[in-house]
């Protein structure tokens, strides 16, 4: 797969529709949170990730690899509305530590995902950064 390219000429419409029609079939226990968040993409990412961050804490390795694939085949097909929700509320937020070790969650996520991962870290260090240097 590619790693994703942002292009706001582009709409994610199909896949994010994709996402839905998987996400309650893949994980049915987020459809209370789905329901109540009335198509807000950004709060439904989240519930994904708190799915996944649950698979880390219960140390169910095969599980969280078959969720970060299907985010992965998402992510690397997104352009716009859902690069920016996995970006935003998937992985700049999620916690593996202390359930995982760093190589194993690396070692879980296929590795266009993992960049992602890292990059939005990246960037969030260096937020800090700048914001202690003002």
């Amino acid at each position: 797969m590619n790693y994703p390219e942002w292009d706001e000429s582009v709409s994610d419409r199909a896949i994010i529709s994709e996402f839905y029609d998987q996400l309650l079939k893949r994980y049915p226990e987020v459809r209370e949170d789905i329901e109540f968040n009335e198509g807000l993409l950004h709060l439904d990412m989240a519930s994904l990730q708190r799915v996944a961050e649950k698979l880390c804490k219960e140390r169910k390795l095969a599980e969280l690899e078959s969720c970060f694939l299907w985010v992965n085949s998402l992510f690397c097909r997104s352009r716009n509305e859902l690069l920016n929700a996995i970006n935003v509320s998937f992985l700049e937020c999620f916690l593996y530590s202390p359930y995982l070790s760093k190589q194993e969650f690396k070692n879980a996520m296929p590795p266009e995902l993992y960049q992602g991962y890292e990059e939005i870290m990246s960037y969030i260090e260096e937020l800090g950064k700048q914001s202690i240097s003002q």
